[in-house]
């Protein structure tokens, strides 16, 4: 019985020891973590993002593009580490984040904005790499878009391979 309460009491007292010596490491585990990617966008003209979850990591770059879709990707307290459409990794505030859904052209050429979501359908524009663009609607290969160009609105569907800030899968 002397030796169960030594064992007891000894297993208390190496947790605790243990608990001390690693506290920062369980408590930066249990506020950031792998999250399951989704899309955000810049909500802002100006957005420092850094290269780690925080003000005192160095600037990486700067975003001056409203509605830049982003990936997050992690979450650390109050920073998301986000993948933009260059491929890029920083830490950005979760406050310059928004939940709204745009894409953008990355296609070297331009892409096609059609009237509905095949190839045969009429073209409504050509548009030119790194134009931001409000996220409609997404259906197999196709995403319907809408973009203000000049005083115009311009609606219409791009193939999901010519933008990013759209999962393959993504249907909605």
């Amino acid at each position: 019985m002397a030796i169960y309460r030594i064992l007891r009491f000894g297993t208390k007292i190496l947790f605790f020891v243990y608990f001390s010596f690693f506290q920062n490491v369980v408590l930066a585990e249990i506020k950031s973590g792998v999250c399951s990617p989704y899309y955000a966008s810049i909500k802002a003209n100006k957005v420092n993002a850094h290269v780690g979850p925080g003000k005192n990591y160095k600037i990486a770059r700067e975003y001056i593009a409203l509605g830049t879709p982003v990936v997050i990707t992690a979450k650390y307290d109050h920073w998301r580490r986000i993948k933009d459409p260059e491929g890029e990794v920083y830490w950005v505030h979760k406050n310059m984040l928004s939940p709204k859904r745009f894409v953008i052209s990355i296609s070297k050429n331009l892409s096609i904005l059609r009237e509905d979501s095949n190839d045969n359908s009429r073209i409504i524009a050509k548009i030119k790499k790194n134009v931001i663009m409000k996220l409609i609607s997404a259906r197999g290969n196709w995403c319907k878009v809408g973009i203000n160009y000049k005083n115009r609105k311009y609606d219409g569907w791009i193939r999901k391979d010519s933008i990013f800030g759209v999962f393959d899968n993504e249907i909605w």
